[in-house]
């Protein structure tokens, strides 16, 4: 009796190791972790090498051997995946976050499953995964990239505005392994050329995803440059134990995993849905292996059947795809830009009904209003402004209703102090502004209260949010045309940033030739020096209309009234 056997084949010795395959793939990653010292510094080199090392320790007493002084690593497959892990880590995350993650990588991710070559999942996925579950703020604590103060700031995909250029070199906040595309691209290559990897898996993740992303009307160079996508793409998705083994499987698990990590990102509350597409097309490996067969070697006809039915397939998937998505907003065309990170974030916040957005057309430069849509009703307006607060630009959305009341807000960025300044981010500080309307604006700013220490970086916030309430509104200067009367001195006074400013204006021969600061309640070394600076461009322009310090604005308000008040204006 006969039996005809199909199977992977035949086998080739090869001199690679699993060793040396192990210890290649780590060396491929460090440029990533050489832009990651760079990027955010000694604590970011801490976090990657105190997950691999702790990992690769960990598993040695449960494998075959146990320690050895000669091999103290094993075969680097424990220590790939706890570099790997350490690589997906925010630079805020607490010093034990890598350790227990390197716990869940060894124990849940490897050894449930019986150790190397036989996990379904990737353990840095598993570990990744269940930490943004039960730690998501510990675990997506972002940080600016070159700032080694601890400033923290929202990702790219969460509203950090970000060029191209700047993606791809990696100067974003984001995990510390997956901002550098460039680095990451580089150790990629390198696997390539050795052929520890192949371009299928990598090539259809990138471009399913940007057609996905395309279709739903966001910028597909920004999807894929964005997020954890490119290191996903490059070294997650590509682990040679979790990824399927047939040419055209490959394709079909890489369009899975980059449609998915898309629609994640889109229609749930994890901007970061790289994590899930993953694992749920690991999961996904052994159907796709047993129904994606490519044909053997000599069946010819087989595999243009085969390439055929593939084709018409992925066509068939991505009309549906299209004409799903674009029936379901055919209404709402955007006018001459993608929906950006930030965007779609604060649809799913705050108008979790509506889906689509459109920019408006607005008199007042200084800030940015969407229109939300649901379906073809809209339901609001997201108005993202900003003012300086005492050591940074603090940006910020805020959300109104229909009758332009503010139902929400959120803290985009910010570089306050990282105690009392970024005590602004606070809902028992931003929930004092909910209820505020367009109709009545200058309550944000008198009925303030402000957090004590925090007072810049609090009324900072209040402008702001001042600014989004009067986006409909003509900017105005708030400088009257100067008119002088007699030669003489005059006295003015008007409320500053910290109270009270008094000046007297001196005019002679029908131009005013000096302003002094009788007194004054501002901040030194921040306000202080603003009235000077502005005193001194009002005479010289000889008029009110001059630029106000930024880093000041409340304080230079504050003298450019007085001195209108003092000229009668």
């Amino acid at each position: 009796m006969s039996m005809n056997v199909q199977a992977t084949g035949p086998h080739i010795e090869s001199p690679d190791t699993v060793r040396q395959k192990m210890w290649e793939v780590s060396g491929a990653l460090l440029p990533a972790v050489i832009a990651a010292g760079f990027f955010f510094g000694p604590y970011a080199l801490y976090l990657i090498f105190a997950s691999a090392f702790a990992s690769a320790l960990l598993e040695r007493p449960f494998v075959a051997g146990g320690f050895s002084w000669k091999q103290p690593f094993g075969d680097g497959s424990a220590f790939l995946a706890g570099l790997l892990f350490g690589l997906t880590l925010a630079p805020g995350s607490p010093w034990w976050i890598p350790l227990f993650g390197a716990v869940l990588v060894i124990f849940v991710g490897k050894l449930a499953f019986g150790g190397i070559g036989n996990n379904i999942f990737n353990p840095a996925l598993v570990a990744r995964g269940i930490l943004l579950i039960a730690y998501p703020a510990l675990v997506t604590e972002w940080r600016l990239p070159m700032n080694y103060d601890a400033v923290a700031s929202a990702t790219p995909l969460e509203g950090y505005s970000a060029s191209y250029l700047e993606l791809f070199l990696g100067t974003i906040p984001g995990s510390v392994g997956e901002v550098s595309a460039v680095a990451l691209l580089i150790g990629a290559i390198y696997l390539m050329v050795r052929g520890f990897v192949g371009w299928r898996i990598s090539l259809a993740f990138l471009i399913s995803a940007m057609l996905t992303a395309l279709a739903l009307g966001i910028d597909p160079v920004f999807t894929i440059l964005s997020g954890s996508i490119m290191f996903a793409a490059l070294f997650m998705a590509t682990d040679m134990v979790t990824s399927p083994v047939g040419r055209s499987a490959r394709i079909i698990y890489g369009i899975g995993c980059g449609v998915l990590t898309v629609l994640i990102r889109h229609f749930t509350v994890y901007p970061a849905g790289v994590t899930f597409a993953v694992l749920i097309m690991n999961g996904a490996t052994p159907l796709i292996d047993a129904k994606i067969v490519d044909a053997f070697f000599g069946e010819v006809e087989k595999r243009r059947r085969r390439v055929i039915a593939l084709a018409g397939a992925v066509a068939v998937v991505a009309i549906g795809v299209f004409s799903t998505i674009g029936a379901a907003s055919a209404d709402i065309f955007y006018s001459d830009y993608f929906v950006d990170g930030t965007t779609r974030r604060d649809i799913r916040l705050f108008f979790p009904e509506a889906h689509a957005a459109m920019v408006m057309e607005l008199p007042n430069k200084a800030v940015r209003a969407e229109e939300v849509y649901r379906g073809t009703e809209p339901v609001g307006y997201l108005v993202y402004s900003q003012e300086r607060g005492y050591k940074s630009t603090i940006r910020l959305v805020t959300a109104l209703d229909l009758d332009e009341r503010i139902i929400g807000m959120r803290v985009l960025e910010h570089n306050e102090s990282a105690t009392l300044g970024g005590l602004i981010r606070r809902p028992s500080f931003l929930n004092q502004f909910l209820r505020r309307s367009s109709a009545n604006p200058d309550a944000v700013v008198n009925d303030l209260q402000a957090i004590s220490g925090a007072t810049v970086s609090s009324r900072a916030v209040a402008l702001a949010v001042e600014q989004a309430l009067l986006f409909r509104t003509e900017p105005d200067s708030g400088v009257p045309a100067l008119q002088l009367g007699a030669d003489g001195t005059y006295s003015g006074a008007a409320r500053g940033y910290g109270g009270e400013i008094q000046v007297a204006v001196t005019v002679a021969g029908g131009r005013i030739s000096d302003i002094e600061v009788v007194a004054h309640q501002e901040t030194p070394g921040l306000g202080e020096p603003a009235l000077f600076h502005v005193a001194g461009e009002i005479i010289q322009a000889q008029s009110l209309d001059v630029d106000n310090v930024s880093s000041a604005t409340g304080s230079a308000r504050g003298i450019v009234s007085a001195v209108a008040n003092a000229l009668g204006q």
